[in-house]
């Protein structure tokens, strides 16, 4: 069985039962959660932000300054790159901002030579990043290389920052540059946890899309977006297909630090799980664990309702105590790109996706208040093994090579936490853990099929806990 939930309820599931009435939410309600993150998303090649960008015509700008022999030597580099990151130069504009430097406009134009021989003759990419503060002001960092050359512009709109909007824009410049960094890595990385991090006392919203083409196909994209409500990820390569979208509307619900960090490292095992049982590729599920760990870990933005509620709500008191994961609700999906690794029969390809949610729902009734949080995990694979082994097999065209295993894997698991809390903030709550596992084995012999079998698991749990009321601390 796939464990940890990321949930402290799931880790006693071997605790005492006790007689506890749960919330009336149906068996047909808790199988309607999916992971709509999925259809939600989207991946920066549909934005107007992007295709606006990749209008700009290089040799039709103009620096709006004279430029220092350092940065246009910067420019000079970045516009030989092969990335997003644009040699550090929107981070370097961003940091600007506490020196009054709120619109700059940089060009290269490329020479017939340099468009010639540089990377930019084959490849082209597009930045944009967005930044809104509380009080209305729009401060966008617009980055494009192109055939025609390279284009930075940093523009404010909306008003003029004050000191403090311009140093909180400017603290992100480097966990801007980490997050491009990481795109241009040799082996791509998604670092958006300083991001996520955006004093948000100043700044009410941040966007960054990143596009990577050649010969005009997409070959990476990024979507990003975070505010005081929702946060979401879109990103794709040649090798994955990535959608994350967290509500943080409700962060009385998140949990400490700690609890957090210990249910999101559950969620971290459980996906090692899925990778193993489906051969799943490790380093791609890496960029889809430290997504899911970023744009999920919030309390820093959650430690203040949780501690301080003059009223003891009940989600507040079940994250404090532990009754609930501690996670804002979430929904995401996670999907390899599918390989035909058998050329004797390409329609035989190789799968690996993951779909996973949480939702949480509350009632307030005279005397009680009832909550239920549910979660989905949804595994589907398809891969090839060696005959006799669980290695990998070694197929080619030739019919002598077809000596091999077909394996599909099709795994879901879903729980419900139902909790309860009296008129003194005791909680009782209970959990329910279903997990329904498929696997379909084909095994072939000189391409004759010789064997197939069905191997299906199914497997209930169910637990109960008494939490007393827990302290929290008061407002004066």
């Amino acid at each position: 069985m796939l464990n940890g939930i990321g949930n402290s309820v799931l880790r006693n599931l071997i605790s005492v039962g006790s007689n506890v009435n749960t919330t009336a939410n149906s068996t047909a309600a808790q199988n309607h959660l999916q992971a709509e993150a999925s259809t939600k998303v989207t991946f920066s090649e549909a934005s107007e932000a992007i295709a606006a960008i990749y209008k700009i015509v290089p040799a039709q700008v103009q620096n709006s300054g004279a430029l220092s022999s350092n940065l246009q030597a910067q420019l000079n580099a970045a516009s030989q790159s092969g990335g997003v990151g644009m040699s550090g130069i929107g981070s370097n504009l961003l940091k600007g901002l506490m020196q009054g430097s709120d619109n700059v406009t940089l060009s290269v134009p490329a020479t017939a030579a340099t468009a010639a021989t540089s990377v930019a003759s084959s490849s082209q990419s597009a930045v944009a990043l967005t930044v809104t503060t509380q009080s209305g002001i729009e401060v966008s960092l617009q980055m494009t290389r192109q055939q025609g050359g390279l284009v930075v512009e940093l523009n404010t709109s909306g008003g003029k920052l004050n000191r403090d909007e311009a140093a909180a824009i400017s603290q992100l410049s480097d966990g801007l540059q980490k997050a491009l960094d990481g795109l241009d890595a040799g082996t791509t990385q998604l670092d958006i946890s300083d991001l996520m991090k955006f004093d948000s006392a100043q700044l009410k919203s941040v966007d960054l899309k990143t596009d990577l083409r050649n010969s005009n196909n997409v070959t990476q994209s990024l979507n990003l977006h975070a505010d005081d409500k929702e946060r979401w990820l879109g990103f794709h390569n040649g090798d994955v297909s990535i959608k994350l979208d967290t509500d943080v509307s409700k962060l009385t619900q998140a949990g400490s630090a700690e609890q957090q960090a210990a249910a999101l490292d559950q969620w971290s095992a459980k996906f090692d799980q899925a990778a193993a049982r489906g051969h799943g590729d490790r380093d791609m599920l890496d960029l889809f664990k430290a997504s899911f760990r970023a744009l999920n870990t919030t309390e820093g933005q959650a430690s203040h309702s949780i501690n301080t509620q003059r009223v003891i709500a009940i989600d507040a008191n079940a994250a404090k105590n532990g009754a609930i994961s501690g996670l804002a609700d979430f929904s995401a999906s996670y999907q390899q790109t599918p390989r035909a690794d058998n050329p004797y029969k390409p329609e035989e390809q190789d799968t690996f996706s993951l779909e996973v949610a949480q939702q949480t729902r509350s009632q307030q009734h005279i005397d009680t208040q009832d909550l239920t949080q549910d979660t989905l995990f949804k595994l589907k694979a398809s891969f090839h093994t060696a005959l006799d082994s669980d290695g990998a097999a070694k197929l080619t065209a030739l019919k002598s090579s077809q000596n091999y295993r077909y394996h599909l894997i099709d795994d879901e698991e879903r729980s419900q936490t139902a909790v309860s809390q009296n008129k003194k903030g005791e909680l009782t709550a209970q959990t329910t853990q279903q997990l329904t596992q498929h696997e379909t084995v084909k095994s072939y012999q000189q391409a004759k099929l010789i064997d197939s079998i069905e191997i299906p698991h199914s497997e209930k749990k169910v637990s109960s806990q008494n939490y007393a009321r827990a302290l929290f601390e008061r407002e004066n």
